[in-house]
């Protein structure tokens, strides 16, 4: 119960900082490089968090907290990819952006759960 709660304050923390952070770069450098910014650091945090409490062995293949990961990398990936495209303003290497995520994503969870295939 005690180790639940610690985790969401800490949760909680991660999310004020990125909205925090995601305000003062919206300030500063436009409304959508605040919004990219606050999918970044909290889809880092999402799948850092759930990585490291992943540690025990998982019995028949990716679990919960693997698809936790998976959407904490996506999230962050959508966010630099958002940041990728506020730079150039072209749209093919925002979408080569966004298929790289896919594949590193994809790849990440391969190495991870590869002696369940």
């Amino acid at each position: 119960m005690a180790e639940s709660k610690q985790y969401n304050i800490t949760t909680m923390a991660a999310y004020i900082a990125a909205i925090v952070v995601g305000v003062v770069v919206g300030i500063y450098f436009g409304f959508m490089n605040g919004v990219f910014t606050v999918l970044v650091i909290s889809g880092a945090y999402l799948a850092l968090s759930f990585f490291v409490k992943d540690r025990k062995e998982n019995e028949g293949g990716p679990s919960e907290l693997g698809a936790a990961v998976m959407g904490g990398i996506l999230l962050a990936g959508i966010g630099v990819c958002g940041f990728v495209y506020s730079s150039t303003e072209d749209v093919a290497i925002a979408v080569v952006c966004l298929i790289a995520v896919m594949i590193l994503s994809s790849a990440i969870l391969f190495f991870r759960y590869r002696k369940y295939l």
